[in-house]
C-alpha cells in the first residue's frame, strides 16, 4: 500500500471510532436521563449560594426555636395565673367581709343614696343562751335600725326558739356616717339555742330602708378579740 492509500484508511478509521464514541455518548446520556430542574440545579449550583441558604435555614431554625420557647413560658405563665385566680374567692361585684361577719345592703338600688349598708353582721355569744348583735351600719341618706329578731340554727340545722332584740336607745345613721352597734349601748339577743360556732337567721328592720333577712354566724365572745366587747350586765328579755 502507498503512502497516500495508508494515510485516507487512518483517517476513515479514526472517523468510524469518533462516531462510535459518539453514539456510545449518547447512549450512555440517555441512560441517565437527567430532569431539567437537576440540569439546571448542576449548572446554576455554586458553593456561596449553597453556604448562604445553610446560614438562612440554620437561622430560620433558630427562630423557631425561640419562638416555641417563648410560647411555652407563655402558656406556662398563663397557666400558673389561671390557677392561681381559681385559689381566690374573687368577689368584685360583692362588698368585702374582712372578718368573720357577713354584709348586706338594704333598701332599693334604683337610690343608692338611701340604701343602707350593713358591714360584719354577727352575734357575739359571752355564755350560752345570749349574745350581743355587732356590725357597722352607714348610709348616705337618714335612718334609723327599729327593730332585730331572729332564729338561732341548732347543730342539726333544725330552727330554735326564736329571739327578739332589745335596743335600748335610737340607733340613727344619717350622712354617711358609720355607726359600731359594739360603741353604742349593747343589742343583746337571748334564746337556749344561741351557742357559738352556730349561725342564726337574723332579720334587720330600718325605719327608711325596710327590712332585710340573712344568716349570721354566732361567735365565741371569750376569744381576745371579743373580750373586750362584754356587756357589763345581761338584762332579762
Amino acid at each position: 500500500m502507498c503512502h497516500h492509500c495508508a494515510r485516507r484508511h487512518n483517517i476513515l478509521t479514526s472517523r468510524r471510532h469518533t462516531c462510535q464514541n459518539r453514539d456510545g455518548l449518547g447512549r450512555l446520556l440517555r441512560k441517565v436521563s437527567l430532569s431539567q430542574a437537576e440540569e439546571s440545579a448542576i449548572v446554576l449550583w455554586k458553593p456561596s449560594r449553597a453556604e448562604r441558604a445553610d446560614r438562612r435555614t440554620l437561622r430560620t431554625l433558630r427562630s423557631g426555636q425561640l419562638l416555641r420557647t417563648r410560647a411555652s413560658l407563655l402558656l406556662v405563665i398563663g397557666l400558673l395565673f389561671l390557677a392561681g385566680a381559681c385559689g381566690f374567692n374573687v368577689q368584685t361585684n360583692k362588698p368585702y367581709t374582712p372578718a368573720e361577719g357577713v354584709n348586706v345592703d338594704v333598701g332599693d338600688p334604683a337610690m343608692p343614696n338611701k340604701v343602707v349598708h350593713v358591714r360584719n353582721l354577727l352575734i357575739i355569744s359571752h355564755a350560752p343562751g345570749e349574745g350581743i348583735v355587732s356590725g357597722s351600719i352607714v348610709t348616705a341618706d337618714r335612718d334609723s335600725l327599729t327593730g332585730v329578731s331572729g332564729i338561732p340554727i341548732k347543730p342539726d340545722g333544725s330552727q330554735g326558739v326564736p329571739f327578739t332584740g332589745t335596743i335600748p336607745s335610737t340607733v340613727a345613721l344619717a350622712n354617711g356616717l358609720q355607726v359600731v352597734l359594739t360603741n353604742q349601748p349593747p343589742i343583746l339577743v337571748k334564746s337556749p339555742d344561741i351557742m357559738p360556732g352556730l349561725d342564726a337567721i337574723v332579720t334587720l328592720q330600718f325605719e327608711n330602708a325596710g327590712e332585710v333577712t340573712l344568716r349570721a354566724p354566732i361567735v365565741d365572745g371569750n376569744e381576745p378579740q371579743f373580750v373586750s366587747l362584754k356587756p357589763s350586765a345581761s338584762p332579762s328579755v
